[in-house]
This record gives structure tokens, sequence and C-alpha cells, in this order.
């Protein structure tokens, strides 16, 4: 983001607003990845109790920073490649599923169907926090959860770009993303109302008290219940679909602020251009250490929260500081240097601070700091 301000406005400020951004921003997004590795690694390996969630954490956090290590971008795309297509075909496949339980009748999926529910005897509220990954019911939170799908301001989106030859190239793979991830979130409705009719709150909860492993459990349900032959096989392949993700995500996301760091903060604001290839790698490789550390620390606190509502956080962080700018960068002729720091700046101190004085940080059970309470605004 900081090469497109920089191309047309002042470099040293827009490459630091830039690069703050960035990392804030990834590292709230990263928090979310540690968090849904962990509950994810936790049930696989049948792990209880907030102790082993934690250690769980560590772990997956330093195998992953690892892999950016010593990967790089060759690695992580290739990573990506895989994620995304086993990603597409396994949600695509349990969405077959799930509409199939309910005779291919999407408005049918917030009810489940009264014969399971009797014997089963659990909940079908499509409110209940299994739900989670469904939109909001309020227009105005639809439309807001709906525009999230493209994503075009996440660092990890943006540093795309220097994976393709050329602008016909790049303009063409954002059109195949959008409509691939617009078509993923459009499927995450009946996962979502999926969820919570056929496993049923209490179940959700019983394994994981924020809702993390709704997706696997759902497909173990959709492939013929615990402890049948087909449920294992879904649980499995949907557990190592949803860990790739993690890991082509933290993979993008470490990369990004790391190389952000190293090229817009180090190279070109603290050390002003007098650097050479070698140090601004080797400064990449300790600031995706530092960064994923940094991550790690926070996703112990963390492992209580949704990690659907920490991705929806840091998407709104990202389109608080990053999107008007880059929109005005591109469409606006009279667009300044001054815009661009009070728009990077703004969005991001005023969306991090609502953030911070929210429950999600304080003031509940399942808060990042559940003993303190500055949760000023709800």
């Amino acid at each position: 983001m900081a090469d497109v301000l920089a191309h047309r406005l002042a470099q040293r400020p827009v490459r630091t607003a830039a690069g703050t951004s960035t990392i804030v921003v990834s590292i709230f997004y990263l928090l979310a990845q540690m968090v849904g590795a962990g509950a994810l690694v936790a049930l696989l390996l049948g792990a209880s109790g907030e102790g082993a969630r934690r250690w769980i954490i560590v772990l997956v956090g330093l195998v992953m920073v690892l892999y950016v290590t010593i990967g790089g971008m060759k690695g992580t795309t290739w990573v990506q490649i895989v994620k995304a297509v086993l990603l597409i075909a396994g949600t695509l496949l349990i969405t077959i599923l799930v509409l199939n339980k309910f005779d291919w009748n999407l408005s049918t999926c917030s009810a489940p169907p009264p014969t399971r529910a009797a014997r089963a005897g659990r909940s079908s509220n499509p409110g209940s926090s299994t739900a989670r990954t469904a939109p909001p019911s309020s227009t105005s939170s639809r439309w807001a959860w709906r525009s999230s799908s493209a994503r075009p301001d996440c660092p990890h989106i943006l540093i795309r770009f220097y994976t393709v030859p050329t602008a016909k190239a790049a303009r063409k793979s954002v059109n195949w993303a959008i409509g691939i991830i617009g078509a993923f979130y459009l499927m995450t409705i009946a996962l979502g109302f999926g969820a919570a009719a056929l496993v049923g709150s209490k179940a959700i909860i019983a394994s994981n008290e924020s809702g993390n492993t709704a997706a696997p459990l759902l497909a173990e349900e959709v492939g013929g219940g615990a402890g049948s032959t087909g449920g294992a096989v879904l649980l499995a392949v949907i557990s190592a679909v949803a860990f790739a993700t993690i890991l082509a995500v933290v993979a993008g996301l470490t990369l990004a602020s790391s190389v952000s760091f190293a090229h817009d903060l180090w190279a070109n604001v603290i050390r002003k251009g007098a650097t050479g290839e070698k140090e601004e790698v080797l400064t990449a490789k300790i600031a995706a250490v530092v960064i994923g550390g940094i991550s790690i620390v926070l996703g112990i606190f963390a492992h209580r929260l949704n990690a659907a509502a920490l991705v929806a956080l840091a998407f709104a962080v990202a389109a608080s500081a990053n999107l008007p700018t880059i929109l005005y960068s591109l469409f606006w002729k009279r667009f300044t240097t001054r815009g661009a720091l009070w728009s990077i700046y703004g969005g991001l101190v005023s969306s991090v601070t609502l953030v911070i004085f929210s429950p999600v940080v304080s003031g509940n059970p399942k808060a990042l700091f559940p003993r303190t309470s500055f949760d000023w605004f709800r």
C-alpha cells in the first residue's frame, strides 16, 4: 500500500503511516487466526482446559512463524493456492450436504428437522452463538457484512499484487478473487444456520465456549454423526482444510507486516534508502518473529473469544484506515500527503480506540482481559 501512496505523495510520511497501519491490522487479524488454530487443534487432540489451549496456541504459532521465515513469498504463494482450492471444495461439499438435509430450501435452514431435534434434544435457535458465521439481520448490518467479502484493504490481499506480471493480470485476479470470496461468504450462511440446527448450540459450546469449532462439528454431523466412518472422514478433511486456511492467512499476514516494516519503515524511513537487499530481507525475518511473538502472546489471552468476531474487528480496522486512503489516491486528483496522513491515522486511531474500550477487551468473562473493566463502548 505504501508503494501506491509514495508514487504521488511525500514518501517518508506516507510510508510511516502505511507501514504502521499494515502492522496493526495484521496483528488484529493474526490474533483471530491464533485463536482459531488453538481451538481446532484442541478439538482434534481432545485437549481440554485453558492451560492446554494456551500451549497449543504457542506451539502452532511457533510452527507458523517458522514456516514464514523459511518459505518466504514463494512458499506463502503455494500454500495459499492449495488452501484456496481445498477451502472452496470443502465448503461447497458441506454446503451441499447441509442443504440436502433441508430439501434444498435455504429458508428452512434456521429450523432443524423435527425428528432430529426431538431425538437429540438440541437447541435450534439461529440467533445462538453457533450461528455467528451467518450475516446480521438488520439491513445496514447485512450490507456491512456483505461488503467485507471483497476485502480490498487487508495487507495480505494488497501484497498479492506483487505476484502477478502485469496490471491486466492484476485486474483479472482481483475479479476472480472477489467472485470466489463472495461465493464463499454466501455459503457460510448455510454453514452457520446448519451448525445451529443440526449440531446445536449446547454441543458446540461444550466443545468450545466461543463457538470456534462449529464447522468441523457440522462436517462430522452431516457425514453421519460422531462414531461413524463418514463423520470421522469429513471431520478430518474439514479440519485439514481449516488448518491449511489458517496457515495460509498467517503466512500472508506475517509476510505482509514484516515486509512492510523492513521495506517501508526500516529501509525508506529509518535508513533513508541506505540499505541493501540482504539487510532488508534479514530485517523482514526478524520482524516476522517479533510480530508473530506478539500475536502468540495476545492469542493466549484471547482464546475465549470467537474467531469470526475477531476477524470482523480486523476487517473494520482495515476498512477504516486503509480503504479510504486507497480510494482517494486512485480517484481524487487533489488528494494530498496531509489528507493521506489524516485518513490513515484518523481511521486507525478511532477504530482501534473503539475496539480497546469495547467488551471484546474487558468487562466480561470472555474478554481479552476479563478481570478488568474499561468497556466504555457497547
